[in-house]
């Protein structure tokens, strides 16, 4: 499917790396994609720091940059790993300053699995 390395390729996306991570099955990577364009982290993270709940900003924003990192998302897995930090240590102000950043990428990448 070169569609979904061409996809990878305009975003900046690490293809090689997540096409790797699934051992070259090309049909599970774009399933995964599937799950976390359906997954509610994104909205828990969104919710949690509306609240500036810091903890349960803290697993979201984890597991977001988790599943980013595995599928090879480069801008999302960098704008969740400067929000992460804030909220580990319980500075839900300071994360606040991430959270345009983390919505822009996250829209970009849900944006090119929609487009799949």
């Amino acid at each position: 499917m070169a569609e979904l390395r061409f996809a990878y390729a305009a975003r900046g996306y690490d293809y090689a790396g997540a096409i790797e991570r699934v051992a070259g099955d090309e049909e599970l990577l774009h399933s995964l994609l599937d799950m976390f364009a359906a997954d509610s982290s994104f909205l828990k993270l969104m919710s949690a720091l509306d609240a500036h709940d810091a903890l349960e900003g803290f697993h979201a924003a984890h597991s977001l940059k988790g599943s980013s990192g595995m599928l090879g998302m480069t801008g999302l897995f960098e704008a969740m790993k400067l929000i992460t930090e804030p909220l580990r240590s319980g500075d839900a102000e300071k994360a606040l300053q991430y959270r345009a950043e983390v919505e822009r990428e996250y829209a970009v990448a849900v944006g090119m699995i929609e487009c799949l």
